[in-house]
């Protein structure tokens, strides 16, 4: 835990140093605004602990982490003017407190900055490589979600790959990135990347439980938010999978917008079939295979238990296990 939080001030104090707003400001200010915002700065700190599991240089790292956390402040941004969203955080989104045309521009400014940021080690083709193929990646993740919005029949299959590609790979990536800065070799640098995966994939699974069943004052969003959205996530999916004719015919109703009902009672009803079918308990256990795959991964990784057990606890702390 000392590790942890050292690492997370270290790097805390490195961003307050960068100066992100220069000529014209107009430019830079909305970066500045998002990049700089206080959080958990995850995937920054995965490529710290990373680089630090095998002994590498903090200052091998702070870029490509920097970087990171450049590239997905970007993607936010642009995310967050497809989602007509306004508020990302507690603040107001970038397009909202600006517009939508700066919002893109000052997006595109943060990507190019993410790049510059990335060459500042000495793996700087590797590391530019993997950001490049990881944000694609993310483009095909986001893509496969706007089409599911439109689409009647969504697989499990299709879901569990649009979360790989829109959440999981850029953990893994901010792994392996930490991994390559640090020289670890390729097959540590795998193990690293597919423990990632696994973690990722379980995070947003967990996501998806949270949304149906959690305390709106400890997860921080409102209780139901997916359904009322219409959102196809894994709970919806495995309750079509697991509901009879009349179950299936009711739930995909209610998603369609052809029953009149208030939000409450359909968050209601929907769950109640949820509870029916007992499909927490059945995405509950693909999570937890999940994360049983990421520690399967980190367990091979070629390096000492006790630099290994930072990694493990962070892990830990992000899934709530370490209670």
């Amino acid at each position: 835990m000392e590790k942890i939080q050292q690492l997370k001030e270290r790097f805390d104090a490195f961003m307050d140093g960068v100066d992100f707003v220069k000529s014209p400001e107009g430019l830079y200010e909305p970066v500045a605004y998002t990049v700089l915002q206080k959080g958990k700065r995850l995937r920054p700190m995965l490529c710290l602990l990373a680089c630090d599991l095998f002994r590498g240089e903090y200052h091998e790292a702070k870029y490509p982490a920097l970087a990171l956390e450049t590239a997905h402040n970007f993607t936010l941004i642009h995310d967050d003017i497809m989602d007509q969203a306004p508020i990302r955080r507690g603040k107001e989104t970038v397009y909202k407190k600006w517009n939508t045309n700066q919002a893109i521009l000052s997006g595109d400014a943060a990507l190019v900055m993410a790049y510059d940021f990335a060459t500042r080690t000495h793996r700087p083709v590797e590391v530019l490589s993997l950001l490049n193929q990881v944000l694609l990646e993310i483009c095909e993740g986001q893509q496969m979600d706007m089409e599911f919005e439109t689409r009647n029949e969504v697989t499990i299959t299709e879901y569990l790959e649009m979360i790989r590609l829109k959440t999981a790979v850029l953990l893994a990536t901010s792994l392996q990135i930490g991994a390559v800065v640090a020289d670890a070799d390729e097959k540590d640098q795998q193990n690293l990347y597919d423990f990632g995966i696994g973690m990722g994939m379980a995070f947003q699974l967990q996501d998806d439980i949270l949304d149906c069943y959690s305390d709106v004052t400890v997860f921080g969003k409102v209780t139901g938010g997916d359904i009322v959205e219409n959102k196809k996530t894994m709970m919806y999916l495995k309750a079509l999978e697991l509901a009879s004719p009349e179950q299936k015919e009711r739930l995909m109703a209610l998603y369609s917008g052809e029953v009149a009902i208030n939000p409450q009672r359909k968050i209601d009803e929907v769950i109640t079939l949820y509870d029916e079918l007992h499909v927490k308990e059945e995405v509950e256990r693909v999570m937890e295979d999940y994360f049983r795959q990421a520690y399967v991964a980190l367990d091979a990784v070629k390096a000492p238990e006790e630099q290994k057990v930072h990694l493990r606890h962070y892990a830990e702390m992000l899934s709530g296990r370490d209670k």
